[in-house]
């Protein structure tokens, strides 16, 4: 049995057994082309089948929730070798009578009650990207589709890449167009929202949308930002158009998942 039909049959079944227990499958975009990535989250534990075409591997893994998608501190519940030129439909049975014992079974219980949802470290609010982006949509009506499909096409919400892309470009022929009140009304966001928004917020605010505003554009906004806006503004500015080496990362096992250049 050909391999991606036999990772459609495992994910399927499994998904079949999460979705009783409150999971919701996510679309994921797997990193490379060496994997196939299926992806259900609940609350508080997200589980992944992979199929990891080199390995000839379908694993079956599990971590715990944050507020922003799975901490990807992936854990291996069962894996079993899968050689498409060998294997059959019954092998692929076997597999997916496995992993849903895996994902049903009283250590799958144990695990679901054991593990709490974990929250960002770090943060001065817990407004997220994505709650930013839809406080924009008073202002620009088409965001709500524009949101939509991003949600529909990634996990986690891309906050920093939809923001360039899908914001940013729309402020400039704002601002120039607004009036006082509107300057104010539009001010107002940026100023909630970096009040109440997490670190990641709080960079797509100054470091993405405001940085892509020329000098003329900026001006025109600024004096209607609240105090610890403009200081962190003002800050960002001086990295405008600069490239800024990126810090060396921790040592952990990297996703598997598309989630970022919402990674900055």
């Amino acid at each position: 049995m050909e391999y991606t039909k036999a990772f459609d049959l495992i994910a399927g079944k499994v998904e079949a057994e999460l979705s009783g227990s409150g999971y919701t499958k996510q679309k994921v975009a797997s990193e490379s082309d060496n994997e196939l990535v299926a992806l259900f989250t609940s609350q508080n534990l997200a589980y992944s089948v992979v199929y990891y075409k080199d390995k000839q591997q379908m694993v079956l893994r599990s971590c715990a929730m944050t507020d922003e998608g799975p901490d990807n501190d992936w854990k291996t519940q069962s894996t079993w070798l899968y050689d498409d030129t060998v294997s059959t439909q019954k092998d692929a049975e076997s597999i997916a009578n496995d992993f849903i014992e895996g994902v049903s079974g009283t250590m799958a219980i144990r695990r679901a009650k054991q593990v709490k949802k974990k929250q960002k470290k770090s943060e001065d609010g817990n407004a997220d990207p994505k709650f930013l982006a839809k406080r924009f949509v008073t202002f620009f009506p088409e965001l709500k589709e524009e949101i939509k499909n991003e949600e529909d096409c990634y996990f986690p919400f891309r906050g920093a890449t939809f923001a360039k892309e899908h914001i940013a470009p729309k402020l400039p022929l704002c601002i120039k167009r607004a009036t006082k009140p509107e300057l104010e009304k539009l001010a107002g966001v940026f100023n909630v929202q970096y009040g109440n928004g997490d670190v990641d917020t709080r960079s797509v605010i100054t470091i993405v949308l405001l940085n892509s505003l020329d000098d003329a554009d900026y001006d025109t906004l600024c004096p209607f930002f609240n105090e610890d806006l403009q200081k962190a503004a003002e800050a960002a500015r001086k990295f405008k158009g600069k490239t800024v080496k990126p810090e060396k990362p921790k040592k952990k096992t990297p996703s598997k998942f598309s989630t970022l250049m919402d990674q900055k």
